[in-house]
């Protein structure tokens, strides 16, 4: 069973939001001992000076896996804390011309997996307007990541440089991303690989829309939960202090009517782990069913399911999640939500189900 808090703020110099959770786990047979868990998604962009200066505060506390071979229990089950927080500064050269840098300094707890770290990001740019639709511009990122625990884990550095050029007509936005990346190690072998993102997004009447997303790129747990849009599910996160590389696409499709609303989402990637064995195949899709009681009441049923095959281990795993939600809103910047939801877990030779919990 779950709980949840919602707030947020847009205004011309604030734009901030707040999602907090409350998870109630139940497991059935008495297999393990009833838990209470806390979820935190929060975010404040300040802008000091229009278009100029902005400052940034994410902060993120979401359950994760430990080992994504093993099953949702609470010995495989930590919090993963996430803070960062820095500027971003924009300078127009000229009408057409314009550098951007960015900077942020990150912390990253991640509890008895003991892959805590800290982490200094830092970006630079240069943006060309090439007309009212196209973009193009040129980027340089680089993240730093120091453990903790040097004993056990590695640090590195990770370099980005990759040309961006983006083109938005009337009813349909383009994204694309080419370019390198680089992990320097402290010990043993360095990578380097391929960056690249594309995304295209369709606009079909003014209450739906569909697209489709393809990546291949290097990423690590700090990264991943930040970037990471609620909802998210819990297999879709493992607590890990190693860097992997990722390869897959995604489509999705949302139309919201007077009374019901749709959301649908099917994807598929390949991870692939630079020292731990957890490299794997994962196809899943999300279907969400909104109807609207009123203007400021929803209930909301959706299904999750994912399957992974383990390319170090000889298993294939799937996953199924079916849910109800009932969310509220109390003013304009307040809502409140209670989520019910069924999990199960299911190996090529045995099924364990594991319990009944939910989500807000």
């Amino acid at each position: 069973l779950f709980a949840g808090f919602a707030y947020q703020e847009n205004t011309t110099d604030l734009v901030a939001r707040v999602l907090a959770q409350a998870t109630y786990n139940q497991y059935q047979r008495n297999s393990f001992g009833d838990q209470t868990l806390f979820d935190l998604n929060s975010s404040a962009v300040w802008t000091i000076s229009p278009q100029r200066f902005f400052w940034t505060l994410e902060h993120t506390a979401r359950q994760a896996l430990i080992d994504s071979t093993s099953a949702d229990t609470p010995t495989n089950r930590t919090t993963v804390n996430v803070l960062s927080t820095g500027p971003d500064v924009s300078l127009r050269l000229a009408p057409v011309h314009t550098l951007t840098f960015g900077a942020r300094v990150g912390d990253v707890y991640t509890g008895r997996v003991n892959a805590d770290n800290k982490r200094f990001n830092g970006s630079a740019g240069w943006l060309y307007q090439l007309s009212s639709v196209t973009a193009l511009s040129l980027n340089y990122q680089i993240l730093d990541v120091r453990f903790d625990d040097t004993t056990f884990y590695n640090d590195y550095t990770r370099q980005d440089f990759f040309f961006r050029a983006r083109y938005q007509p009337s009813l349909s936005q383009y994204l694309l991303d080419l370019g390198t990346t680089s992990l320097s190690y402290d010990r043993g072998n360095d990578r380097r690989g391929t960056l690249a993102r594309l995304s295209w997004s369709r606009e079909l009447t003014p209450q739906s829309a569909f697209g489709a997303f393809l990546n291949r790129e290097f990423s690590d747990t700090g990264s991943a939960v930040l970037a990471a849009t609620p909802p998210v599910e819990l297999s879709q996160t493992v607590a890990t202090g190693d860097a992997y590389e990722t390869k897959g696409g995604s489509v999705f499709y949302n139309r919201r009517g007077n009374r019901i609303g749709m959301q649908f989402q099917a994807g598929r990637d390949v991870r692939d782990f630079a020292t731990t064995p957890q490299d794997r195949k994962e196809a899943n899709g999300r279907l969400q069913i909104d109807y609207f009681l009123s203007a400021v009441s929803t209930v909301t049923l959706f299904a999750y399911h994912t399957r992974s095959e383990y390319t170090d281990l000889v298993r294939r795993d799937t996953i199924q999640n079916l849910g109800l939600r009932f969310d509220h809103r109390l003013t304009r910047t307040v809502s409140l939500g209670l989520e019910g939801r069924r999990n199960e877990r299911a190996r090529r030779f045995d099924q364990q189900i594991f319990g009944f919990n939910g989500g807000a």
